[in-house]
């Protein structure tokens, strides 16, 4: 998210994945499936969705953290295309669920940034009301990266410092 600000604040188009979600479920129709998937968080005739109910289930529940991510996935990644052809230019796209849904061969090159194990659980938790447990519970997940194969893509490597960060992503943009 930091380095999608920063390729912001560079001029650059950025779309965030998380946010084409909360677009998606405020179409009647996903909320709709979503009230199938998970009858106690989705109530009402507005079909209000509570994502922390939902968040509970899917990150206790394998099963139901697959339904959700089939069912929401391949939505999103067609609606960030959508947007990204009427850009017609250059853009960066935050894609949480990249790996794990097997969508990389659809982008023309791959910035994947990591972070120090611990450094992520203190700035998830510092930026949300997450517990450490919660947030362990969400990147046992994400995929691995200390398994993944990433010889084929740019590693960024965010060690906290900032400009350092911002150096590092001037250099990329520049090449």
């Amino acid at each position: 998210s930091t380095v999608l600000q920063m390729l912001k604040t560079f001029g650059y188009p950025v779309m965030s994945s998380d946010a084409i979600v909360s677009d998606l479920y405020k179409k009647r129709r996903i909320r709709k499936m979503l009230k199938e998937l998970f009858p106690d968080a989705v109530n009402g005739f507005m079909l209000k969705i509570d994502r922390q109910k939902i968040a509970k289930e899917i990150f206790s529940d394998p099963v139901k953290h697959k339904l959700l991510t089939d069912l929401i996935t391949p939505l999103v990644i067609e609606e960030v295309f959508k947007r990204a052809d009427k850009l017609k230019t250059t853009c960066f796209i935050e894609v949480p669920l990249l790996f794990e849904c097997e969508y990389a061969e659809y982008f023309d090159d791959i910035w994947v940034v990591i972070r120090d194990k611990l450094e992520r659980i203190k700035s998830v938790m510092a930026r949300s009301t997450l517990t450490n447990e919660q947030v362990v519970a969400r990147m046992n997940n994400q995929v691995n990266y200390d398994t993944l194969d990433l010889s084929n893509y740019t590693v960024i490597k965010n060690q906290g410092d900032l400009q350092a960060l911002e150096n590092l992503i001037k250099s990329l943009l520049e090449k």
